[in-house]
């Protein structure tokens, strides 16, 4: 799933309840972090649904070593607070934290109930990782979604020590994907009548494994393939 971003890093949690990674219980998704990458690309069955991704992601770590422990805290909770301020301010960026491969939106009533990490071998070095998304459209090519990322992450005001980095490799996420369940199901029914017709009256097709969750992998630098775990057999009526 995801890289590690520094080994042995405590991140930035918040108290949020059930696991939100649950089925069902989830909008938006890493793609990286997902089942996806369990699936060897031979396994894939024929019938798939490619699409854009909604948004590209990347991992952020904010970092202030102040010795005094109450003002490192204090520059770095102000520093994230005008990071949220900022994205509220920008159509094209979003915050979020990442749980179990869910992104949870970050607010700024969020950021004072925040645990920061300690970078380790640096008791007096406080951290805290947060993701940045850009939506992806039509027109957009890699560069140009990461670069309004490198932008937005560059041109943030910063409290006393505190710095901002991106530390991640650029991701993909899929809000909803179970919302696709229906186109996919249709085109998995229209190829299996067509496997029908291709076979003549003295056959009959099998599909198995339609009670599958959706699932996907990644297809393109921004594109993603969508697809049930399914198996098709044709057999002699």
């Amino acid at each position: 799933m995801r890289k590690s971003i520094i080994a042995g890093l405590a991140v930035l949690s918040v108290l949020a309840g059930p696991t939100l990674a649950q089925e069902g219980a989830v909008d938006e998704i890493i793609v990286t972090g997902s089942r996806a990458t369990e699936w060897d690309r031979d396994e894939v069955p024929v019938v798939q649904l490619v699409r854009r991704a909604d948004n590209l992601i990347v991992a952020v770590t904010v970092v202030n070593d102040t010795r005094d422990a109450e003002n490192r805290r204090e520059e770095l909770i102000a520093t994230l607070r005008s990071m949220v301020q900022a994205a509220d301010g920008n159509t094209g960026i979003d915050l979020s934290i990442e749980d179990d491969g869910a992104l949870v939106p970050l607010t700024a009533d969020m950021v004072s109930t925040l645990t920061l990490g300690a970078e380790p071998g640096r008791m007096d070095t406080s951290v805290a990782r947060l993701v940045v998304k850009t939506p992806i459209a039509a027109a957009d090519t890699l560069d140009a979604a990461s670069g309004r990322i490198e932008r937005f992450v560059e041109a943030l005001p910063k409290r006393g020590r505190s710095l901002v980095n991106i530390t991640g490799d650029w991701e993909l996420s899929i809000v909803s994907p179970s919302q696709y369940r229906p186109a996919i199901l249709a085109a998995i029914s229209a190829d299996a009548s067509s496997t029908a017709e291709a076979f003549g009256a003295g056959y009959a097709v099998e599909v198995s494994g339609l009670s599958n969750r959706v699932t996907w992998t990644q297809s393109g630098p921004l594109d993603l393939s969508l697809f049930i775990p399914y198996e098709m057999s044709v057999k002699p009526r």
